[in-house]
């Protein structure tokens, strides 16, 4: 099934455009500096739990709400869609990119490095992001099924670029951690639809009806 590209399908274009020029242009580890200089009160507060939006066990029980008051096919689409991108991340974090450590290896000793008080840091197993996957796959899922106008399919892309963001204020990734995992959600949820809601139109009727 062919389906033209929305607003959000731009919006990650162009953000992939400016991530690898940043990427490219910069050193990960003064980029990840940066970032973290970048900390605040509030912020340390609220992002360690802001960022379980992009937790898996949220998805999954989004998929639940949708197919207990929505539809089989739309709960179908996003959990097959959570299972391709996750086992994708999972297989590069522990088969391809296993010596990828995690920022606080690297910055756990250096003063004046930003740290959050009694948060668990993870130190191994860095790229990709899987949070930063499961938050793309998320709010892909709303801009393509929910978001009906301009406005709503920003502010789907503004979400999930901010909740996937949370792992580099948290100093759980790296930049490009984030950036692939964004890139990972996005295609995973978008092909997952593109290619099965088509053959799945009996499943169509919602289940409250």
């Amino acid at each position: 099934m062919k389906m033209k590209s929305s607003l959000f399908d731009w919006c990650n274009y162009v953000f992939w455009c400016f991530a690898i020029l940043i990427i490219v242009q910069t050193d990960k580890l003064s980029l990840h500096v940066f970032f973290n200089s970048w900390n605040s009160r509030i912020g340390d507060l609220f992002m360690p739990y802001l960022t379980n939006v992009g937790d898996g066990l949220f998805l999954l029980l989004l998929a639940l709400f949708v197919f207990l008051f929505r539809s089989k096919k739309l709960a179908l689409l996003l959990f097959i869609a959570f299972l391709i991108s996750s086992g994708l991340v999972q297989f590069l974090k522990h088969f391809v990119f296993n010596n990828h450590m995690r920022p606080m290896y690297v910055f756990q000793h250096v003063k004046g490095f930003h740290l959050i008080k009694d948060f668990h840091y993870h130190k191994f197993q860095s790229f990709p992001s899987g949070h930063s996957t499961s938050s793309f796959v998320l709010f892909t899922f709303l801009a393509m099924n929910f978001a009906k106008t301009w406005q709503t399919q920003l502010l789907c892309f503004i979400g999930a670029l901010f909740f996937a963001f949370t792992r580099v204020y948290l100093s759980q990734h790296y930049f490009e951690d984030v950036f692939a995992g964004a890139m990972i959600g996005f295609l995973c949820m978008k092909y997952t639809q593109v290619f099965l809601q088509s053959k799945w139109q009996h499943l169509d009727q919602p289940l409250n009806k």
